[in-house]
């Protein structure tokens, strides 16, 4: 396991990105951040800082949601 593994809390990522926590909470909710960044340990997820990182410096999209 990667020793320098940086987790993130749902309002430590929300301090990071300047977003208020409920914002992560929908994104969450709606499936729109995607999964390589984060994962789920029991309820409550955590946010791979490096991860995120990649994701900004990418563009930051959203996951696109498939209308029913």
């Amino acid at each position: 396991m990667n020793e320098n593994l940086e987790l993130l809390s749902c309002e430590q990522l929300a301090s990071f990105l300047g977003v208020r926590v409920g914002t992560i909470y929908v994104w969450l909710c709606k499936k729109q951040l995607p999964p390589r960044i984060y994962r789920k340990l029991g309820r409550k997820p955590v946010f791979i800082k490096s991860a995120v990182e990649n994701w900004i410096l990418n563009g930051a999209e959203m996951v696109k949601i498939k209308e029913v």
